[in-house]
């Protein structure tokens, strides 16, 4: 992550950040001197705009590593302020989704030039607000973007719920607009982050997908989640009530197109430790729709 900063260290921008499937491909040295070109401009400009701070003061690695003459990595810095929020008490669910992704409100923006829109998905949030592809967002809530690490900055100070004010170039004209913020919109893949590794829950179970004419027989599409447990089933799973044999049709009323193996990574993406889930099951030709609680192990 990259921070362009003044004399008096206020922040024109921020350049880096990722997602889930890839730590480089949000990134680009095109994209990196897209964005030195766009600060150094506004930096020359008469009216500066800077991002805003939300740390009164600034905290020191000896502040929370115990001491002077400790070493913490990156992701061991949020670790421990992540434990000191706990601890006071102050731990809500929306803070697991820090740094959410713009394209959870319908936004993709363009690697080689941050602020510029290279889709817009249709029926989302951004579509609804007008927004089109190549437009130039100048703005999210009181936050300038030059970049997507200033998108997710952004979107990182927005509420869970409600809207948030845009702001866009299209040619030469200045468009405005509020994007509604629909409860959950912030929910990101966290699997890939070592800081909130102890919220990834483990699946609770797994199995072999069913064959093709099993699929037929029972009535069930060539994609569809289809796998029946095997016997070695967790203490956990066979306390709810599972049982080696059981077909996993289904997760809390939803058909999911997923083999067994993509099944594991869907649980830990989609859900955190302490959630429960309700499959939905095929046992001896009946239907079944039994609760589990995820855990980390």
């Amino acid at each position: 992550m990259v921070f362009f900063m003044d004399a008096k260290e206020k922040v024109y921008a921020r350049y880096g950040g990722r997602d889930s499937k890839n730590a480089d491909n949000r990134q680009s040295l095109e994209g990196l001197r897209y964005t030195m070109q766009s600060v150094a401009a506004m930096h020359r400009s008469e009216q500066k705009q800077f991002a805003p701070r939300v740390e009164g003061a600034p905290v020191y690695i000896r502040q929370i590593a115990g001491g002077r003459g400790k070493c913490l990595h990156c992701h061991q810095v949020k670790e421990r302020l992540n434990r000191k929020i706990t601890g006071n008490g102050d731990w809500t669910r929306d803070m697991v989704y820090r740094y959410p992704l713009p394209d959870n409100l319908g936004i993709r923006l363009d690697v080689n030039r941050g602020n510029v829109v290279e889709k817009v998905t249709p029926g989302s949030p951004a579509e609804k607000a007008g927004l089109k592809k190549g437009d130039v967002v100048k703005r999210l809530g009181n936050v300038p973007i030059h970049s997507f690490g200033d998108a997710t900055y952004a979107l990182d100070k927005a509420p869970g719920k409600g809207t948030l004010s845009l702001s866009w170039l299209r040619d030469t004209e200045l468009l405005t607009a509020s994007l509604d913020l629909p409860k959950g919109w912030r929910k990101t893949d966290i699997s890939w982050r070592p800081s909130l590794r102890r919220l990834v829950p483990s699946s609770p179970f797994y199995g072999t997908d069913l064959k093709a004419a099993e699929r037929k027989q029972l009535g069930l599409t060539d994609k569809q989640l289809a796998f029946r447990l095997t016997s070695r089933l967790s203490t956990r799973a066979k306390q709810a009530g599972f049982q080696a044999g059981d077909i996993v049709v289904g997760i809390d009323d939803r058909q999911l197109d997923l083999t067994a193996t993509d099944f594991v990574y869907f649980v830990q993406s989609e859900y955190l430790v302490g959630d429960t889930i309700h499959a939905t099951l095929l046992r001896e030709g009946k239907n079944l729709r039994l609760p589990l609680t995820l855990t980390s192990r």
